[in-house]
């Protein structure tokens, strides 16, 4: 039996790596998409391409690591060559020219998570005690949400400092290497692996335990619809506020996030992970409508609302197959696999007409979508 010090030692760990990578990654994500439109003269669909091939390269693979995972019993080999690979990419922004030299680098960054996003799923799950999933799986978002919050924190200061020129967008691409490498030394000295996985054979399978299907496949068609935070954040571009401003209301989102996460992992375990998905369908659409009303006061709490949406949902479904899958490696990988295709269906979708049609438009496509899926989803629930 773990102990649950140990356990909880473990996930704090990886928490920590999740705080640095993200602190990289959210002063480099948060910028991109203005770089594309604003830096590289770019259209909103090219962003939509970028943010499709990016996220078929960050979800499409992921069953490979999950597979690996179970296969080999192994999870930390895969966790320093995916966590790697992010950190050695992102500084590369710094010489794009164009949008397909971004989703260059782009797809590099993200195949080192989909390398990673599984045997971390797993090990967080293998390394939680019984019945406390959810509140393990809030920790690590805590910590998640906490390192994007100080990046956001830093480009922010970097951009009130040396200003908002093409020079400073590149600049903090470059720096984005250090906290990268201070996640890969926390990982080599302090995560402890856990065996786990009991298949004999790498098995690639193109379906879901029966009792995942349902949920996960819901979860897959509300990804066609939902706005990402890149589109969050071109919205707000649209709407002419500045540069500073979009980061500030990121990180009062990001601050939320810190705070809410762990909370919303306890409620997971109190009140099932179905009934928290339902609210965070919910928080979804409300995101959205406000987001379609275009004033000050409704984007900064649209901005919140998705947030809240954000940390709900992911933690509600990483715990649902954390608890229900029996090859949790497989089921992650798989999960990730649709997810994939799904989303990045969504975001050449959304890129396409907000481009062709306005974004009133792609936003009003995106409220009907969200509004079936969230009202399929109560509808199961009612008769389950």
């Amino acid at each position: 039996m773990r102990n649950h010090h140990q356990s909880s030692r473990n996930v704090l760990a990886l928490g920590l790596v999740s705080f640095f990578t993200d602190f990289a990654s959210a002063m480099v994500n948060s910028l991109l998409p203005l770089f594309l439109v604003i830096v590289l003269v770019e259209g909103v669909d090219k962003v939509g391409i970028v943010l499709a091939i990016t996220t078929l390269v960050s979800y499409l693979l992921r069953f490979v690591g999950g597979a690996l995972s179970d296969r080999f019993q192994r999870n930390k080999p895969l966790l320093l060559v995916g966590y790697g690979l992010s950190a050695l990419s992102k500084p590369l922004f710094a010489w794009a020219g164009s949008w397909q030299s971004v989703a260059l680098v782009r797809s590099s960054e993200r195949l080192g998570k989909a390398l990673r996003a599984a045997p971390k799923d797993k090990l967080i799950s293998l390394s939680a005690p019984a019945g406390h999933e959810g509140k393990m799986f809030g920790l690590h978002k805590t910590l998640d949400a906490a390192g994007e919050l100080a990046g956001l924190f830093f480009a922010l200061v970097i951009l009130i400092w040396l200003g908002t020129s093409e020079a400073t967008f590149r600049s903090v691409f470059v720096f984005s290497l250090v906290p990268g490498l201070i996640a890969l030394l926390v990982l080599w000295l302090f995560v402890r692996d856990i065996h786990g996985g009991r298949i004999k054979a790498i098995r690639i399978r193109f379906t879901l335990e029966r009792r995942l299907r349902k949920t996960v496949i819901l979860f897959c068609a509300m990804s066609v619809f939902m706005f990402s935070e890149a589109f969050y954040v071109l919205r707000a571009n649209d709407l002419n506020l500045s540069l500073t401003t979009i980061l500030s209301m990121l990180i009062g989102m990001r601050a939320i996030q810190v705070v809410l996460s762990y909370r919303v992992g306890k409620a997971i375990d109190r009140f099932s992970s179905q009934y928290l998905l339902s609210f965070g369908y919910g928080l979804g659409l409300l995101a959205m409508l406000l987001l379609l009303e275009g004033s000050m006061a409704s984007l900064i709490l649209a901005f919140v609302v998705f947030g809240v949406h954000d940390v709900v949902l992911l933690n509600a479904i990483r715990s649902f197959i954390g608890k229900e899958a029996t090859d949790k490696g497989a089921a992650f990988g798989f999960f990730y696999f649709l997810y994939a295709v799904t989303a990045a269906i969504g975001f050449m979708l959304i890129g396409f007409v907000w481009e062709t049609l306005g974004s009133q438009t792609a936003i009003g496509i995106s409220i009907f979508g969200v509004m079936v899926v969230a009202a399929v989803h109560g509808f199961q629930r009612r008769s389950s």
